[in-house]
């Protein structure tokens, strides 16, 4: 999601890069706000002019510790002040307000003295009268750059080194002089960097059909319609349609049971991914949703052996899951979403540790949800089954169901994938015995 972001600015991606996941309704609230703003606004010409800005909070924070600029450093915030100003016109005539950025005339003007409005800088004429006069000396005496006498070249040395000491008496009055809207000009960059963000996130959720969802606190978690842009992507390109699934979760544990092939780790996948889009402040890949905000999101899947922890899978993944537990009577408010826990143990001990999994974890403040092929008989649990095969077909779409039972399609795929055929008879004639 973050590669198919399209953000414009170097700041821009660096800002995203180092956000944190928001944690409560009010910073989430204030977000999507903002984003749906710009999600209703044709903003391709202030993207075109953000292309333009750079990171220079480095020459900025030495601007405020009072530091003498150089040329390069005085044309970046020339430049910045110049871009800002143009994007706040644009922001202005669009009647934008979800990003606010400060004027900076004052500082195109202190840094543009001729009015040119260009985006170079150097230290020019009009800054001096006395360098005015010491560079015209100067271009007298270098005339068409032929060969001069002793006693000029000694008096051409001494007006480059006045000319020199012009500059560095100009720069540092010029530094002083920006100090003052070095607050501002972070201000402009910081904002900016939003900005960018902003855009790109609303490009992102139009190009891929994503929504804006609903924020609580402690309360109930849907998605209708919810799918994985990656594999939806991938499959589009195959000639295939995706097919996405509807889900609802609270306090009460969440299983859900189908056979394999049936798409079960992909929900888990897409709940963990929509949910860190939700607390990140991105569209959420989903017809429309409403989101639980929690502290962490721990996706426990695929294999956790580790040859150099000397543990195998069973005991990688049983200590995985250990500390969701412990999280959990922690009170920490976490959505876990565990795929298929103890599947690699024998039937009867393995359904022994889920239901007994279920039972510890009672009520989750942010969520529980595993997948399982075992039956589970504890009626504290909402179940969704995979729909399974359908006339040939795998139907990936959950539906809410009372029974525990796993579906016995496994025989059924395999056959549908065109497995050796005497393989399928032995093995259905053992099921019949």
């Amino acid at each position: 999601m973050y590669d198919t972001l399209d953000i414009m600015s170097p700041c821009g991606r660096k800002m995203l890069l180092q956000s944190t996941m928001m944690t409560t309704k009010r910073e989430l609230d204030f977000h999507y706000r903002r984003l749906n703003e710009i999600y209703d606004k044709d903003c391709a010409k202030i993207a075109h002019k953000l292309m333009c800005i750079k990171d220079i909070q480095t020459t900025l924070d030495r601007l405020a510790s009072g530091a003498t600029l150089d040329d390069i450093e005085l044309f970046e915030v020339k430049y910045l002040a110049i871009v800002s100003g143009e994007v706040l016109q644009l922001l202005q005539e669009q009647k934008i307000i979800a990003v606010g950025l400060p004027h900076l005339e004052k500082v195109v003007e202190i840094l543009d003295p001729d009015k040119s409005n260009i985006p170079s800088f150097y230290v020019y004429d009009s800054y001096s009268d006395e360098l005015r006069m010491v560079r015209k000396q100067m271009r007298d005496l270098q005339g068409n750059g032929e060969e001069l006498p002793d006693d000029k070249r000694m008096e051409l040395a001494a007006l480059l080194q006045r000319n020199a000491d012009l500059e560095l008496e100009i720069r540092e009055r010029l530094s002083g002089e920006l100090k003052e809207f070095a607050d501002d000009l972070s201000l402009a960059l910081r904002n900016l960097s939003v900005l960018d963000i902003l855009i790109a996130k609303a490009a992102q959720m139009k190009k891929l059909g994503l929504c804006f969802p609903v924020i609580v606190e402690d309360g109930e978690t849907f998605y209708n319609g919810m799918f994985n842009p990656a594999v939806k992507e991938m499959l589009g390109a195959q000639g295939r349609e995706y097919m996405p699934v509807d889900i609802c979760f609270e306090r009460e544990p969440v299983t859900i049971i189908g056979a394999n092939m049936g798409g079960k780790s992909v929900v888990l996948k897409c709940l963990a991914l929509n949910q860190l889009l939700a607390q990140f402040g991105f569209g959420v890949a989903a017809h429309d949703c409403c989101v639980n905000l929690v502290e962490e999101v721990i996706l426990c899947i695929g294999d956790e052996q580790s040859i150099v922890k000397g543990v195998s899978s069973f005991a990688g993944e049983i200590l995985a899951i250990n500390e969701v537990v412990k999280k959990m009577r922690d009170g920490k408010c976490i959505l876990a979403l565990v795929d298929e826990p103890a599947r690699t143990t024998n039937p009867v001990e393995g359904t022994a540790l889920v239901e007994g999994l279920l039972e510890v974890i009672g009520t989750a403040k942010g969520g529980f949800v595993l997948t399982t092929h075992y039956n589970i008989l504890n009626d504290k649990v909402k179940r969704y089954r995979v729909r399974g095969l359908r006339d040939g077909a795998m139907d990936y779409t959950l539906e809410v169901t009372h029974c525990g039972d796993v579906p016995h399609e496994a025989v059924a795929i395999a056959e549908s994938l065109g497995i050796d055929p005497q393989w399928i008879e032995l093995t259905k004639k053992n099921l019949n015995n």
